[in-house]
């Protein structure tokens, strides 16, 4: 009866732990680990319009988004964005929808380059709960985060610095951890053409891993939302780079906001996991529990 007690204890206790130490023990470092992420939630369609990146230490030349991953594990959100980020002041925006009530037409304060893009409109049904800008100047990745739920807050909160090879790791100084490997080499064909590549899109394996606290994110259960695009200098230039992609054919739309009002399904989703996925999770643990269970 006693050993029958702690097993339940001990098949309860490999359960939770199996969670944590999935969402812990991932080695991120901005490389695609599909074991973990598994298949692409969006594919980029067009060939990118800010140039092609020769590879190498950091991204010099041109930048893309090839492709979108996520994963919802252990009270985090995780991304993993393909491609590369010119070291020439090109921004990143990543907007999240985490289910709360947030925002249909960005208004940011007055505290980053970001707020260049107030009055940009999502897809219907997408309310943004949190955004995030990136930029890659020179060596150093400057961030801004931003929660657009109830009063928005947020602006820059630091910088990452270039380890030397085009590696980034660390916390941004806000919520996020930031993991960029910079050196994907591009062999995207001419820009606003269909997608094209031996490096490109879902072949693409090297690029940003974005972890966040679903806590930070105004989640409240379910599925998130996620829309990624590529900006020039100040928030000041959209190119054509968006995750999901645009309409091939698509050239740099320029300017500093988009309007995806009567766009559905501009967005990728990450699903929360299953229950059995979960529990495939602590397998591991309930094997070692049969060993135990059998020596008593």
């Amino acid at each position: 009866m006693k050993c029958n007690k702690v097993l339940r204890f001990l098949v309860a206790a490999a359960f939770l732990g199996g969670l944590t130490l999935h969402s812990l023990a991932q080695n991120l470092n901005g490389t695609l680990n599909s074991g973990f992420y598994g298949g692409p939630l969006a594919v980029q369609t067009v060939n990118t319009g800010f140039g092609n990146a020769a590879g190498g230490n950091d991204s010099a030349g041109g930048s893309e988004l090839d492709a979108a991953y996520g994963q919802i594990s252990g009270g985090y959100l995780y991304l993993f964005l393909a491609g590369n980020f010119e070291n020439n002041g090109n921004h990143l925006n990543v907007f999240v929808a985490g289910g709360a009530a947030g925002q249909s037409t960005l208004a940011l304060p007055a505290t980053g380059t970001m707020q260049a893009m107030n009055g940009s409109v999502f897809s219907p049904s997408f309310q943004a709960t949190w955004a995030f800008d990136m930029n890659n100047y020179a060596g150093t990745l400057y961030s801004e985060e931003y929660s657009l739920t109830g009063t928005p807050s947020g602006g820059y909160v630091g910088a990452l610095g270039n380890s030397g090879t085009g590696l980034y790791a660390g916390s941004d100084g806000g919520v996020a951890n930031l993991y960029l490997n910079n050196n994907h080499a591009s062999t995207m064909g001419a820009a606003g053409t269909a997608l094209s590549g031996a490096t490109s899109g879902a072949n693409a394996t090297t690029g940003l891993e974005l972890v966040v606290p679903l806590s930070a994110i105004g989640y409240s259960g379910g599925n998130i939302l996620v829309l990624a695009d590529i900006n020039g200098g100040g928030d000041g230039y959209l190119s054509n780079q968006f995750l999901p992609g645009l309409p091939v054919g698509s050239g740099n739309p320029g300017g500093t906001t988009f309007n995806f009002g009567s766009t559905a399904g501009q967005y990728f989703t990450v699903a929360v996991p299953e229950p059995s996925t979960a529990a495939f999770l602590s397998l591991s643990g309930l094997a070692a529990l049969m060993a135990f269970r059998k020596r008593s």
